[in-house]
């Protein structure tokens, strides 16, 4: 299997510029090897952000302002395609060939090794590639933790308590079973070529590879954030409401990656 990247990300992204650096740092810690970021913010500050990523090949930044005002833009109906949809399409369409394996993944969801691991990649090394189409990877919601304002530590130190129960999942694609995407309307799941058939492996299990997803966040970036389709809704109760039962379990396991998420952030900083 000879790929110019083992494992990328297609991310859509708004307003997230104080997550961005350690976002990708630590998921280049963990073994993403490139992200592609369709860059729905278009400000300065996001693109002086990204530009040290550029500069080392980690990142492939698309400029996606462009369906702004279109019906493309916004919250959508069923079956519906928006603008985050063209996006993992544009993705699928063009890097597919020269990527091993392909996930959709927001800047408030971090992919977590299984346990004992530090790496993302002996588990999807250990995968029969020939045959295995795509992951269904199980995802927890991490709650405020009681915070009211946005704390000063990194999100990955803030914020360590989450649902007991895995309550969503995304997929993690196997790029030569990949279609080109053009009308899938999830930002979820994958749409597959339909003559290559493959196995799909369903991962449920909370101590093997998952998704870390940190929604809420504290009350005071609840509302200051916007999802990239304008769909959250930023009053106190819809945040009580999402919120409930993301406190209940404690889980420290992210907070190894932090020194290094730290050092990181120094250089590319500089």
């Amino acid at each position: 299997m000879q790929k110019k990247h083992y494992l990328v990300f297609a991310t859509n992204f708004k307003n997230e510029n104080s997550y961005l650096a350690e976002w990708l740092n630590y998921h280049i810690i963990a073994g993403v090897d490139h992200f592609y970021l369709y860059d729905q913010d278009g400000g300065e500050e996001a693109r002086k952000i990204l530009e040290p990523y550029e500069k080392a090949g980690l990142v492939t930044r698309h400029a996606w302002t462009h369906y702004d005002g279109t019906r493309y833009d916004g919250p959508t109906r069923s079956f519906q395609i928006n603008k985050n949809h063209l996006a993992f399409g544009h993705c699928a369409r063009n890097y597919r060939s020269n990527s091993a394996w392909m996930m959709k993944i927001d800047v408030d969801e971090f992919l977590y090794p299984p346990k004992g691991e530090d790496s993302l990649l002996p588990y999807l090394q250990s995968l029969d590639y020939e045959n295995v189409k795509g992951l269904q990877i199980g995802r927890f919601n991490f709650g405020d933790n009681d915070h009211k304002s946005k704390p000063a530590g990194l999100v990955l130190e803030s914020y360590l308590r989450r649902e007991a129960q895995l309550s969503n999942h995304k997929d993690l694609a196997n790029c030569q079973f990949l279609s080109g995407n053009r009308f899938c309307t999830s930002a979820h799941w994958w749409h597959y070529r339909l003559l290559k058939p493959g196995k799909m492996i369903k991962l449920d299990a909370a101590d093997g590879l998952r998704i870390n997803h940190y929604y809420t966040k504290s009350l005071e970036e609840y509302k200051n954030r916007q999802n990239v389709s304008r769909g959250r809704k930023r009053d106190e109760a819809q945040f009580v409401e999402r919120n409930k039962g993301c406190n209940e379990v404690e889980d420290k396991g992210m907070l190894r990656f932090v020194p290094a998420i730290k050092d990181m952030l120094k250089t590319y900083s500089s």
